[in-house]
């Protein structure tokens, strides 16, 4: 390390440009708050002392999967087409309009590897074109034993190995992607510069903890990054901690899961500067593409070498798009932000009130502005320059994108609000747990209790694909422990249900294949391949295969969709 440091000053002394092609680190750290680096994160602290940290970066959307592909693309989940952590994948290269940083990299002879660690970044989302190695869980229970996922320290450990062993004289681009902060939260061991944690103590001690585990991991990965080499640090969104009531992130867009950590080391970047223009993640790609001489890409980001945005637009189709509840979206200046929840609009002032916890009263000057913004974003005609528009619709099928993608101001507020909600949708996902311990005691009694629950959410949440697809587990699992294959029919139906309701996404539709199968159910299976033709969902090839090979063994009617 002092030998890489001796280097480092030399090269600075001699004057020397930095190179063409100089080796990139993106390190994103998933549901990292900007206010958790502190005192005990002294990586992170260190970094910022040797890098420009932009104190106003927003994340796109408070989800993992929209806001990673903004950061390699540079594009907004509009033009991207990726609003969820469930949405069909993007399509390979060939039929995209735009490329991925990784490909990008690649073509101009870069090596590239990413270690991530959960599989809602997995390969079959195809964010993993362009990468020679992509190290990740093709599911959760491949790391099980984990929580579900691969910790920071292994992700770095395989990182430095891969690095160490990149061929010499040939730029390399990794990515490493640490998701330890992420709920549920593990207690932390500690070090000899961090405290520990114990399992009792609350939620935010846990999530300060497990964001002290990933400032150790990152300590001994940014040790072995060579000089001259360019690091962006990034997290995906926030985590809300129940400010305002939301536990972790997903169905709200305000400033705790809407602010991102963003920092790059590298070229043209002073050490220890804060620049505190309104930033997006989306910048990282036009940055890196002028840092590394890749061809440019009219998109939606910004180089962070260039002037800040003006406004910066972000959305949540989460609780739309699982309970049709209203569509939220958050448009700030920097200074001002306007949030829309279905049918509610707050203004804050995040200059005197950071945690947005008094809303402004109408009418406000800011209002105006920050209204026409978001006005002009839902009305804009989205694609890419050069290629195929990317259709600027929700992941879901026809029911819902009859709408229109966004919808208007009117057809939003007709919508339910999810802060009214918010209780029951904390309750339903705990039902997931408890839905685990049912199957792992194998108890028909706890099941059919679980039912009669889900019954009880039905009336409270009417219309709710989500109970409907959590009846079909519920159902799926009495029929493994009663051995009674109608059960599975049941499931099948339950599971079409959320289907038909919009709720298209492949943890609907591989379980109501599985079921159709196990009960022989042709009618079932016909009633999927017709609402799938319906909705024109594309399938990722696993999913595809399993749907072609219970047409075969149930000899259903060969439609379109099953035989393309």
């Amino acid at each position: 390390m002092r030998r890489a440091i001796l280097l480092s000053v030399l090269v600075a002394a001699c004057g020397r440009s930095p190179p063409a092609h100089p080796n990139v680190l993106v390190v994103t750290i998933d549901t990292l708050r900007p206010d958790a680096i502190g005192p005990g994160t002294p990586a992170m602290s260190a970094f910022l002392a040797e890098a420009t940290r932009f104190r106003r970066a927003r994340t796109v959307a408070p989800l993992t999967l929209p806001a990673h592909t903004s950061i390699f693309t540079g594009l907004l989940p509009a033009r991207h087409g990726i609003h969820d952590n469930v949405t069909e994948p993007l399509l390979p290269r060939e039929g995209r309009a735009f490329p991925l940083l990784a490909e990008q990299f690649k073509d101009v002879g870069y090596s590239t590897a990413a270690f991530v660690s959960r599989e809602v970044l997995a390969e079959a989302t195809g964010i993993a074109s362009g990468f020679d190695s992509y190290d990740c869980p093709a599911t959760r229970a491949e790391r099980e034993e984990d929580g579900g996922y691969v910790p920071a320290e292994e992700r770095v450990r395989g990182a430095i190995t891969w690095i160490d062993g990149a061929t010499r004289g040939k730029p390399w681009f990794v990515w490493v992607h640490f998701f330890d902060p992420h709920a549920p939260y593990r207690a932390f061991p500690g070090d000899a510069r961090r405290a520990p944690t114990r399992p009792t103590d609350p939620a935010d001690a846990l999530y300060a903890g497990e964001v002290r585990r990933a400032d150790a991991a990152l300590e001994e990965l940014l040790k072995e990054a060579p000089p001259e080499t360019v690091v962006v640090l990034a997290s995906d969104h926030g985590e809300s901690l129940f400010e305002h009531g939301e536990p972790t992130h997903g169905p709200f867009c305000y400033g705790s899961t809407i602010d991102a950590v963003l920092a790059v080391r590298g070229p043209g970047f002073d050490r220890g500067a804060e620049d505190t223009g309104l930033r997006s993640v989306a910048d990282v790609a036009p940055t890196l593409r002028r840092l590394c001489h890749l061809p440019p890409l009219e998109g939606d980001g910004r180089d962070l070498k260039g002037p800040p945005h003006e406004t910066l637009v972000s959305e949540s189709l989460f609780a739309w798009g699982t309970h049709g509840w209203g569509q939220v979206f958050a448009v700030t200046d920097g200074r001002f932000s306007l949030v829309e929840s279905g049918p509610s609009l707050e203004l804050f002032d995040r200059l005197r009130d950071p945690g947005e916890t008094a809303p402004l009263d109408f009418p406000h000057a800011a209002y105006e502005k920050l209204d026409r913004a978001l006005e002009r974003f839902r009305g804009r005609k989205w694609g890419v320059a050069g290629g195929e528009a990317v259709a600027s619709v929700a992941p879901y099928c026809e029911i819902r994108r009859q709408a229109g993608g966004y919808l208007s101001r009117r057809a939003n507020a007709a919508l339910p609000d999810p802060r009214a909600h918010l209780a029951d949708w904390m309750s339903l996902e705990r039902l997931n747990s408890v839905l685990a311990l049912c199957l792992s005691r194998r108890d028909p009694a706890l099941l059919d209790d679980a039912r009669r629950v889900l019954n009880d959410f039905e009336a409270r949440i009417p219309g709710s694909p989500r109970v409907d697809h959590y009846r079909a587990r519920v159902l799926g699992a009495l029929a493994d422990v009663t051995g009674v294959p109608s059960k599975y029919s049941e499931a099948a139906w339950a599971e079409l249900a959320a289907i038909e309701k919009g709720y298209v996404v492949k943890e609907t539709i591989a379980p109501a294949i599985a079921y159709c199968v196990a009960s022989c159910d042709v009618d079932a299976l016909e009633t999927l391949v017709r609402l799938l033709d319906r909705s024109k969902k594309r399938l990722d090839p696993e999913t595809e295969e399993a749907l072609a090979d219970a047409v075969r063994r149930l000899g259903a009617a060969q439609t379109r969709f099953a035989l393309r």
